[in-house]
């Protein structure tokens, strides 16, 4: 796929031909929260919505994984909080009718343009994150201003998406709402070239023969990833069933968590890989795949080891993981902060072949394709009416109870 060209703010005509919805967003940093609102932008490009991609500053390892026919547009911004005055100025130059604003830095900015802009849209705010860390929010000092700024902005918004229940119920206990609607609609995981991208062969570390298992864990090397707990279990595991652990990610973690392999004495068995533009290929090979969590507010990349036909192991942090595992039906839940139940459920996990994908698991995952969760943000969007205006005849879009157009692959 070749990405386009990215159009500086300074360089956007006004008499261009209006987007038919803009997808606002921080950055094109690699996270759960911009992987998704490309998937989204391909499903509305493919059913004949004219697509704006706004980021505050062109800046992150999925540049290259932008749609082609998008419209990338950069503010330009070297601080998202600072950003409003180049946003105010997209809107009135644009004139997006519909905008989808998504990352928590982002909404507030977006909120402010509603108040602000003198151009009319409806603004639907995507809640992809926890508004609080573990915990109380009143010790959480250095959210206060972050959460003031929610409070008093928020309301502008016409309607939010939350990314899971919990995350509805959260949203719902915001003030200043009132009767604001809030809609669950999952996140689009399941994509045309999922299986593609799972069927790769991906670069393992030399140490690891061919045979050996390895446990896989992906995410950001922070704090809310739980890695201490899983190296510390991980720890425990090596004693009982020889095997390696990869982690996908970067983060300023990195040198404490490698520091605490070393300590651990696992180091040998313990690979950070970094970051890597195609994860589902190691998700296919994976013994077992862990989600260590203290905090998620969905959890993309339980459903992406789900769908390439790896048990999961998944700690039972708000927000996501019950609901994708269905209460532990597809996955095993522990404890967060639990390190001898994880080290147990990864054991078991290593010492039984990987099972068959069953058709209740595949029916399951059909929750999350990028057909089921378009043609819903295309409703939320509200955005039928005029849909599909540029397209041929048989873009038009599906019911939601027909068969999604990209299927859950057959795995064994």
């Amino acid at each position: 796929m070749s990405a386009p060209a990215c159009i500086p703010l300074s360089q956007l005509v006004a008499d261009e031909t209006p987007p038919d919805v803009a997808l606002f967003l921080p950055t094109l940093y690699s996270g759960g929260a911009e992987r998704v609102q490309l998937n989204l932008a391909e499903y509305f490009l493919a059913r004949g919505l004219r697509t704006d991609l706004v980021v505050c500053k062109n800046f992150g390892s999925l540049k290259d994984q932008v749609p082609e026919s998008v419209r990338l547009i950069s503010l330009d911004s070297r601080k998202v909080m600072f950003s409003a005055p180049a946003y105010l100025r997209y809107l009135r130059i644009a004139r997006p009718p519909v905008v989808l604003s998504s990352v928590e830095n982002a909404n507030i900015i977006s909120c402010i343009g509603k108040m602000l802009s003198s151009h009319r849209h409806r603004l639907l705010v995507r809640l992809d994150n926890s508004l609080s860390e573990p915990g109380r929010l009143p010790l959480q000092m250095h959210r206060w201003p972050v959460m003031a700024a929610i409070a008093s902005t928020f309301h502008a918004a016409d309607a939010f998406i939350a990314v899971s229940n919990g995350l509805k119920e959260q949203l719902g206990r915001l003030p200043g709402l009132g009767e604001k609607p809030i809609r669950r609609i999952y996140n689009p995981i399941i994509h045309d070239g999922f299986e593609a991208q799972a069927e790769q062969a991906p670069v393992l570390p030399p140490s690891i023969k061919p045979g050996e298992p390895f446990v896989l864990a992906v995410g950001r090397l922070e704090k809310q990833k739980g890695y201490t707990h899983l190296l510390r279990a991980f720890a425990r595991v090596v004693k009982q069933r020889p095997s390696h652990l990869i982690i996908l990610g970067e983060g300023r973690d990195r040198e404490e968590l490698q520091g605490l392999a070393g300590s651990l004495g696992i180091s040998p068995h313990v690979h950070f890989l970094g970051y890597a533009p195609n994860p589902l290929a190691y998700m296919r090979q994976a013994a077992v795949f862990v989600l260590s969590s203290l905090a998620e507010g969905f959890g993309n990349v339980i459903v992406e080891a789900l769908a390439c036909g790896t048990p999961v192991i998944s700690t039972d942090c708000p927000h996501g993981p019950r609901e994708i595992l269905s209460d532990g039906r597809y996955g095993t839940l522990v404890r967060v902060g639990d390190v001898d139940s994880l080290a147990q459920a990864i054991v078991a996990k290593l010492n039984v072949p990987k099972p068959a994908m069953s058709e209740d698991l595949k029916e399951h995952l059909r929750l999350f394709s990028i057909e089921t969760i378009g043609n819903q943000y295309i409703e939320e969007l509200g955005m039928h009416s005029g849909m599909p205006r540029n397209a041929p005849a048989q873009t038009a879009i599906r019911a939601t109870h027909q068969e999604p157009a990209f299927p859950i692959p057959n795995y064994p």
